[in-house]
């Protein structure tokens, strides 16, 4: 059964599109059971970031690509024409090498970012607690752990590392001269946000506020940064006062609207990460505000990482070698299984033919354990004497190595 990774990202998707095909944590258990119980998937890692929803997968049905975008559109608000001009699915030695790359920040926004890495380990875990990871995604994702580890470790791709996160502000540095004079607000107070706080504190903004559903959640990020805290439902006083908003939060549904911005008098530099947006795209038509998505950053954030491009190519050449050596191994595994349920079914034919033969002497009343020593001896010989003679043939042509491998395969001690 082929391996399949699917889906659509920042290369082949406009935020707008990728906002509308999300894949809610809370529900994550409740997609994979959906796709393990009528899709023919029979393991499952699915993947959901503010720049790409993608499904890995093993299936066995022959039109996969029709069918897991059929899927995507009925769990989506997408439609099916829009999805598909962005969908794309690799197969085999393509799919292992593009998880890899994910991975490894290979494909990401920004060349070489961290944090996709620990998003496809919270995924993969996720997954196995839902029961759609086997002994071959197993084996898979513990090899792509491996090739991101030893892709940061012996190859540049890793120095200073930068996230989505670190290039925001970034790239509100870029669109105001001075951020010392800055009042910033946050709304969102998660993982994202807390490393906006953290790439903000050396540049020390006139003000940080921080804003949130989860009070408790703010309030503690807002202590380790020196900030302020503002509620939810005074986030337009809070807007009123600020220079630059960027938000990050978990929302479904925008959370600044145009009403919220109308009075405004003065600029406004809002930079929206999250996906789906938390800031309603119509905000971009008034008079002050300059809004940006998370494909605005782009352009902006790539300048100074040129020196990454290098570090990518090798990372390539490592992950050409150790997917190639993970399909070998895939084969011979899936050849491997094939022999053991052949050779399983066999001798189980034969202990349900010697167990009949055996039953039929106990019910005419014979010494039962003079019958169970019968079966015993028959089973031994039975099972034996194939291994048996084609072990006397290598003996007779001075085949040492097939006897030794005998020997491993039976793993029979030294000696004997």
């Amino acid at each position: 059964m082929p391996i399949i990774a699917c889906g659509i990202n920042h290369r082949t998707a406009p935020v707008a599109l990728r906002e509308q095909v999300v894949f809610a944590p809370e529900k994550l258990a409740l997609y994979l059971q959906d796709l393990a119980g009528g899709e023919n998937v029979h393991e499952a890692v699915l993947l959901s970031t503010c720049n790409r929803s993608e499904l890995y997968c093993v299936t066995d049905h022959p039109d996969h690509a029709a069918r897991l975008t059929d899927w995507f559109c009925r769990q989506s608000h997408a439609t099916h024409v829009d999805l598909r001009a962005a969908f794309y699915c690799y197969t085999d030695l393509a799919a292992v090498q593009h998880i890899m790359q994910v991975a490894c920040g290979i494909d990401s926004q920004i060349l070489g970012e961290s944090q996709i890495l620990g998003q496809l380990k919270t995924a993969f875990s996720e997954s196995c607690a839902a029961g759609t990871v086997g002994s071959q995604f197993n084996r898979l994702f513990q090899e792509v752990f491996a090739v991101a580890k030893e892709v940061r470790t012996n190859t540049a791709i890793g120095v200073c590392p930068v996230s989505v996160s670190a290039a925001a502000v970034r790239f509100a540095q870029q669109q105001l001269t001075g951020i010392t004079t800055a009042d910033v607000l946050l709304v969102g107070a998660g993982l994202t946000q807390e490393l906006v706080a953290r790439h903000l504190a050396p540049l020390k903004p006139a003000r940080l506020t921080i804003s949130s559903r989860s009070i408790a959640s703010a309030t503690a990020l807002a202590a380790q940064y020196h900030a302020r805290t503002v509620e939810l439902m005074r986030l337009p006083e809070a807007l009123a006062a600020a220079d630059i908003v960027i938000t990050a939060t978990g929302s479904p549904q925008p959370i600044i609207t145009p009403a919220m911005l109308t009075a405004r008098r003065k600029p406004l530099h809002c930079i929206d990460i999250a996906v789906p947006r938390d800031i309603d795209p119509a905000c971009a038509a008034l008079p002050h505000i300059f809004l940006y998505s998370i494909d605005d950053l782009r352009d902006a954030i790539q300048q100074g990482f040129s020196h990454r491009e290098h570090a990518a190519q090798k990372a390539r050449e490592v992950i050409a070698t150790r997917s190639a050596h993970f399909m070998a191994w895939l084969t011979s595994f899936a050849a491997a299984s094939s022999s053991i349920r052949t050779w399983r079914s066999e001798m189980e034919k034969v202990c349900q033919a010697e167990l009949m033969k055996y039953t039929r002497q106990l019910q005419r009343g014979e010494n039962p354990a003079d019958v169970l020593q019968a079966f015993a001896r028959a089973m031994t010989q039975k099972i034996l004497h194939t291994p048996s003679v084609k072990m006397r043939q290598p003996a007779l042509a001075s085949r040492h190595d097939m006897l030794e491998f005998a020997r491993e395969l039976f793993a029979l001690p030294d000696g004997v």
